[in-house]
């Protein structure tokens, strides 16, 4: 399976919204219909946010349930749920998400200063925060996919893979260039340094599972050189609104096509969602229907 990459779609986000591109989706129904089309055109995994029906970030336990559902009754891909959502929303309600029981979830592993519109909103996932929601997880059976903004992150990585929390193999995503103080930029400097960073976690090189994400225009440069390097990539509307320079998209699946294109092009084969599954090791779930529900105390 070395030559498999998988390939995650993030599909709307907590920043932008319809003022970025007009195709952005934000309602259940939209959320769907371009989830199942980004899985349709490759993606194993989706991630997912949701919004009110004005466009705001919400994490609303029926309408991420109606998402969730929806999404697993409609595709097979791993379904991946957002603990970071908004840096507008507070921990309590960050942590609600893991609550659905998702195959995977994010875990964002440090503290930003993110700039929305025009706005420097703190973004805290304190250490404190970071292993509550990594315990909820655990005792869910919710796979983390860490989220990692920049090299000094990888510390708090290794700090939690310390703990002896989760079982490899270990998720994690490199998320650059942000709008942020604090996240590294989407240079291939940056993105070679945290690879070569990853030596430095207190765990065997084969139990990571590493995917590459960028926003706006280093989104396409740096997931290129992510499949170059062997890594898993993340594209989506999430991350970017425009397909090319002037050009806005007009779905995910584009982004996705596009990928996938190009990992054909490095000789690496999308994997299939159940795959995806292997390579990850995720509790999996039955075709059509939601994960089951565990609660492990130990």
């Amino acid at each position: 399976m070395e030559n498999l990459v998988i390939i995650t779609c993030a599909l709307t986000g907590g920043i932008h919204g319809k003022e970025a591109n007009p195709n952005l989706p934000e309602q259940p129904d939209e959320i769907v219909e371009q989830g199942i089309a980004a899985w349709e055109a490759g993606a194993s995994v989706l991630h997912v946010h949701a919004r009110k029906p004005d466009g705001s970030n919400t994490t609303d336990k029926a309408i991420f349930a109606e998402i969730h559902e929806r999404l697993c009754t409609e595709t097979d891909a791993i379904i991946q749920l957002t603990t970071g959502g908004s840096p507008l929303l507070p921990i309590t309600e960050r942590v609600k998400n893991v609550f659905h029981a998702p195959e995977m979830a994010s875990l964002n592993m440090g503290l930003l200063n993110f700039f929305i519109r025009g706005e420097q909103v703190f973004f805290p996932n304190h250490r404190s925060d970071i292993e509550h929601f990594a315990k909820e997880m655990k005792v869910r059976g919710v796979k983390p996919e860490f989220e990692v903004y920049n090299h000094v992150m990888l510390e708090e990585v290794s700090h939690l893979l310390s703990l002896n929390i989760f079982e490899p193999p270990y998720a994690v995503n490199f998320v650059l260039h942000t709008p942020t103080q604090g996240g590294a930029k989407g240079t291939p400097q940056n993105l070679v340094e945290m690879v070569g960073r990853l030596r430095d976690l207190p765990v065997p090189q084969d139990e990571l599972r590493v995917t590459v994400s960028a926003m706006g225009r280093t989104q396409l440069p740096i997931t290129t050189i992510g499949l170059a390097m062997g890594l898993n990539v993340r594209v989506g509307m999430e991350d970017n609104v425009y397909y090319r320079y002037g050009e806005l998209l007009e779905n995910n699946a584009q982004l996705v096509e596009r990928t996938v294109r190009i990992a054909k092009e490095l000789e690496r084969r999308p994997a299939t969602p159940d795959e995806a599954r292997e390579l990850l090791d995720t509790r999996g779930r039955k075709q059509g229907q939601l994960p089951e529900v565990i609660h492990d105390s130990h």
